[in-house]
């Protein structure tokens, strides 16, 4: 082989290394990108569900609120009630006379 021919084949081989490293750097920076942009995307969405998040924690809180409640139950037809009604414990038990059971 010929110094020539040598020479030749360096360069080429100089080349289709240099080829290959800037294929390979181009192949990873566009996987760099792509997965950057499924991280901004990710990012976008979280930040979407935690404000859906909070308005319905706010609204669960607004519609649970008591006078909120009491205003619904009127609506639906249910009265306000008074006093509960027990069971007056100074009365005293008769149990009936007779058949105990089986």
């Amino acid at each position: 082989m010929s110094r020539r021919q040598r020479v030749l084949l360096a360069v080429a081989g100089a080349l289709l290394f240099l080829t290959s490293f800037f294929l390979l750097f181009t192949f990873l920076s566009t996987a760099a990108v792509e997965q950057g942009q499924i991280v901004q995307n990710l990012s976008e969405t979280l930040a979407a569900l935690k404000r859906g998040n909070a308005a319905m924690e706010e609204a669960i809180a607004r519609e649970s609120a008591i006078p909120r409640l009491r205003e619904r139950a009127r609506s639906m037809g249910f009265l306000p009630g008074g006093e509960s009604m027990g069971l007056p414990l100074s009365l005293p038990i008769t149990l009936p006379l007779g058949d105990a059971g089986p």
